[in-house]
Parts: C-alpha cells; sequence; structure tokens
C-alpha cells in the first residue's frame, strides 16, 4: 500500500508585488493537533518528503525555496539542513541561541552543506557595542546579515510584509541586502 503525500501550496502574492516580478507561495504545515501528533508519534518518511518538495519546485516552477524550522534538532530539521543548498542560520544575540548554534553548525559542516550563511536577528545597538558581532565571527565565521531589533514587527503583528509596510525602515533595507546576496 502507498503513502500519498498531498502539499498544498497557497499563493500568498502581496497586490504591491508586479506578476513579472514573481510569486510568492506557502505551504503552511497541519493546524490539526491529531496529525501533528501522528508524526510526533510515528515520524515520517523522509524519501517520501524530499520527494515532495522536489515535485513543489517543479510543479510551482520555483528559484527559491524558503523551509523554516524551529530551533533545535529533529528528523524535519535534519531533512532540511541535508537537502539545502544554502542553510541560513538566524542567530539572535542569547547565550541560548549562541550554544544551540553550535550544534546546528557542527550538523551542518558533517552534512557537508554547501553553504553555510550566519544571519543576526534582532540585534541592538548595544549589543554591537558590547562585541557580540566579534565573538559569533570567532566561533562561526563571517556574519551574512545583521538583522536590526524593530518594534514595528510587532505593530505589524504578521497583518502584511515588514518591506512592503515599511519599505525605508533599517529592516528592511537590510533584509533586501541579505536577499540580495543570497540571490
Amino acid at each position: 500500500m502507498g503513502i500519498l503525500l498531498t502539499l498544498v501550496a497557497v499563493e500568498v502574492t502581496p497586490d504591491a508585488i508586479n506578476e513579472t516580478e514573481g510569486h510568492i507561495w506557502l505551504v503552511p504545515s497541519s493546524l490539526q493537533a491529531g496529525e501533528i501528533a501522528k508524526v510526533l508519534r510515528e515520524g515520517y518518511n523522509v524519501g517520501l518528503m524530499n520527494d515532495g518538495l522536489q515535485d513543489l519546485i517543479d510543479e510551482l516552477v520555483l528559484d527559491y525555496l524558503l523551509i523554516d524550522t524551529h530551533p533545535g534538532l529533529n528528523e524535519e530539521t535534519l531533512l532540511s539542513i541535508a537537502i539545502s543548498d544554502v542553510l541560513v542560520v538566524l542567530l539572535r544575540p542569547a547565550r541560548q541561541d549562541f550554544y544551540g548554534t553550535a550544534v546546528t553548525v557542527e550538523v551542518a559542516r558533517k552534512l557537508e552543506v554547501r553553504q553555510l550563511v550566519m544571519v543576526l536577528n534582532k540585534v541592538l545597538p548595544t549589543v554591537i557595542a558590547r562585541g557580540f558581532l566579534d565573538e559569533v565571527t570567532r566561533a562561526y565565521g563571517p556574519i551574512f546579515g545583521i538583522l536590526p531589533e524593530a518594534s514595528e514587527i510587532l505593530e505589524l503583528g504578521s497583518s502584511g510584509l515588514f518591506t512592503l509596510q515599511f519599505p525605508d525602515h533599517p529592516l528592511s533595507e537590510e533584509i533586501r541586502q541579505v536577499a540580495s546576496r543570497l540571490a
């Protein structure tokens, strides 16, 4: 008996983005508690998930596929790392994140990820002043981007894309620079 994997892709391209610039698709995870519990209890077929993602890339003719995983290492995160061409590790300036990142970076290196980049997230000027950037660089290598803390994100409350709502904000500018470097 075969297993059917269904990925639902929803187009979420904002009106402000011209169709010639491309499309943005979202593949949400399941919100059904029973399905989540089943995956946690039984796991899932890694090969089937990889095939499903490749089918999604082919069907939607994607230039980029961004996979957002939660912190820490589990099967989903390991698969995401293993199939990545570029692994972007977001690191908040917190001790727990700093030490937890060491494990993720070590796993990525063992899995021979083609490119590993560090992006600091929610960075305050005081964090820069106290030498955190130097500490990260010594531990993990060059920093690819520094995303400043922005209270406007909380105000937006997931009701739109930050860079469209606040195009001139320093965070928007840094996001564009990071995206340009990745492209």
